[in-house]
């Protein structure tokens, strides 16, 4: 006051604060970028003799491969000599087993050898309890040609052997259309030829027979036991299934009924419109109330009313085979029942779409209609 000065210092005010959201986000991230690497810089600093690992599967496998390099090598090298051995097993597996077998224990060739020339039943049981050395039988194969007149069956026992052998000796598909002048192979004994399929082996084929592998092995001079597929055997003693032979013979099916056929599988002209159609099995006309009889062995997938068909019945049968039975008069099975070959399933009758008393009868195979009268006897 008093003519003094007085000075006073410049008060600069603050701006007041404003919040900044993207630098401060930008700040945060930097700030959180340093303690991180911080971080990770620590351990390199504080160890930094030790090697840093990183955190990948394969760095880990890399890593596992590189310390243990002499193990996985050892253990290689031990696979490798081991497969290298594999074939020379089996062929030393295949030379003991050849070695070490023993005829005097081969009962079945030895009991068919022996009593087919004249042995008692005594001495042979004799001579297969010793030691005795014996010739094997071997397979042998003559000639026969059918003449007019001949039948398989008289074939067989012209030769004494059974129908089994001359059917799989010669691949006869139907032996019911044997014709005069073919040739046939006839072996020395009976038995069955059978075609070695993927997957087969001797004790497998021996069992499904009823044969011992020795009897096998020996007759068909086998080395080793094993076999290939496509290989054909003879089974010696062997008997085929009653299906298998029934379907060689030509007999798998036997007629439902007798009567007159009165219209076969193919077209013809419509009994009601007159227009070509076609007619999807065999008609056999007989008096309404005929028993109509299951033509093989099998399990009833219908029976009821059918359309046109009218009353019908339908079986399936083993190796994909079903057999139809329409137009009749009553049925005797339910669906689901099991029926026996020549069991009564119904009598013949005029339902459906039917110009006469007949039984309408088809023969399929894995969902393919079949001539009946190529697979059944009907005549």
């Amino acid at each position: 006051m008093n003519g003094s000065r007085i000075f006073y210092e410049p008060v600069t005010r603050k701006k007041p604060h404003t919040y900044d959201r993207k630098k401060a986000l930008i700040e945060g991230q930097k700030v959180h970028s340093r303690k991180r690497e911080n971080k990770q810089n620590y351990p390199r600093v504080a160890f930094s003799k030790q090697p840093v690992r990183g955190n990948g599967g394969l760095s880990n496998v890399y890593e596992f491969v590189k310390s243990n390099k002499t193990k996985i090598l050892f253990l290689t090298s031990c696979f490798m000599i081991f497969f290298s051995m594999v074939p020379l097993l089996l062929q030393f597996h295949a030379y003991t087993w050849e070695k070490h077998r023993t005829l005097y224990r081969e009962h079945d060739i030895l009991y068919h050898l022996l009593l087919t020339e004249g042995v008692s039943e005594s001495t042979a049981e004799r001579l297969t309890d010793s030691d005795t050395e014996y010739t094997i039988p071997f397979l042998k194969f003559g000639t026969y040609t059918v003449k007019r007149g001949d039948s398989l069956f008289g074939i067989s026992h012209k030769f004494n052997v059974s129908v089994d052998t001359i059917l799989t000796a010669n691949n006869l598909k139907n032996a019911q259309f044997l014709q005069i002048g073919t040739q046939l192979q006839i072996p020395n004994m009976s038995g069955v030829f059978y075609t070695v399929k993927k997957g087969d082996n001797l004790s497998r084929i021996a069992t499904s027979y009823g044969v011992e592998v020795n009897a096998i092995a020996d007759i068909n001079d086998l080395s080793s036991e094993v076999i290939h597929a496509g290989e054909r055997l003879f089974i010696p003693g062997g008997s085929l299934s009653a299906w298998d032979r029934a379907a060689l013979i030509g007999t798998i099916f036997k007629a439902p009924l007798k009567g007159r056929i009165t219209s076969r599988v193919g077209f013809r002209p419509d009994p009601f419109t007159g227009m070509m159609a076609y007619h999807a099995g065999v008609d056999i006309a007989n008096s309404v109330g005929t028993p109509v009889r299951a033509a093989q062995y099998g399990r009833v997938t219908y029976a009821g009313y059918r359309g046109h068909y009218g009353k019908t019945v339908i079986i399936v049968h083993p190796q994909g085979y079903k057999t139809v039975y329409a137009h009749l008069h009553k049925i005797y099975v339910k669906t689901g029942q099991a029926v026996q070959q020549g069991e009564k399933i119904g009598l013949l009758g005029n339902t459906g779409r039917s110009t006469g008393p007949h039984l309408h009868f088809e023969v399929h195979q894995k969902g393919k209609l079949l001539d009946p009268l190529k697979v059944v006897k009907l005549r």
